[in-house]
C-alpha cells in the first residue's frame, strides 16, 4: 500500500499545488485521519529534501523503496507516540499502518 493510500489522501495529486490546498483545506483539522495525513506531508518532505541533499553534497542516495519506508517508519513512531486510544477510528489506523496493538502497550525502556 502506498503512502498516500495509507494516509487517506488519494484525492491529492503529487503536484505541490494539490498538496499545498489539501493542507489548507485541513489545517485547523484535528481528527486522527488529518493528523496522520499532515504528518505524511511533513515526514515526506523532510525525507525527500534530504534525499535531495545526498545526492548533491555526499553523491550517495536511497532508492524510491527506502525513502518510502523512511517516510512510513517515522510517520508510525509518531502515532505510537499518540495517546488516541479513544478515538472512533484508532484501531482503522493502526491496522492501516501496521502497528500491533502489543507494541503500543509495551514500555520500551
Amino acid at each position: 500500500m502506498n503512502v498516500k493510500n495509507m494516509a487517506d489522501m488519494d484525492n491529492v495529486s503529487g503536484s505541490w499545488d494539490s498538496i499545498s490546498e489539501w493542507m489548507d483545506q485541513h489545517a485547523t483539522s484535528r481528527s486522527l485521519e488529518r493528523v496522520v495525513g499532515k504528518l505524511v506531508v511533513a515526514a515526506s518532505a523532510y525525507f525527500i529534501w534530504q534525499e535531495r541533499n545526498n545526492r548533491l553534497f555526499t553523491r550517495t542516495h536511497c532508492s524510491v523503496i527506502q525513502v518510502t519506508e523512511k517516510i512510513k517508519n517515522t510517520v508510525r513512531l509518531r502515532l505510537m507516540d499518540f495517546r488516541l486510544q479513544r478515538h472512533v477510528d484508532y484501531n482503522r489506523v493502526m491496522t492501516k499502518w501496521q502497528i500491533p496493538a502489543r507494541a503500543l502497550n509495551e514500555d520500551p525502556g
